[in-house]
């Protein structure tokens, strides 16, 4: 997980296998230090596949973060490279 005193974390888009649904994973940009908090925000998509309607919005420690992003790719979720601005 770690290289150093580089912590990896999620970050960006995974789009659902049925593209109903994208969640963004981003760093809490006030939680400094070598344990991030993580925000997940769940959005639903538009029929072109981009953020339509923000859902909910969790912050979490970087452990949950690690193991929803994984367990969400092991279940056919992909990370996606198309960035909708900031946080959408």
């Amino acid at each position: 997980m770690s290289r150093g005193d580089v912590v990896m974390h999620p970050q960006g888009w995974l789009m659902d296998p049925n593209r109903r649904w994208l969640l963004l994973f981003h760093k809490d940009p006030i939680c400094s230090g070598k344990w991030p908090k993580i925000y997940m925000d769940k959005w639903s998509a538009s029929d072109k596949g981009t953020p339509k309607t923000l859902k909910n919005r969790r912050k979490v420690e970087l452990e949950p973060a690690l193991e929803t992003w994984d367990e969400l790719i092991q279940n056919g979720w992909k990370q996606i490279n198309e960035q909708f601005g900031e946080a959408a």
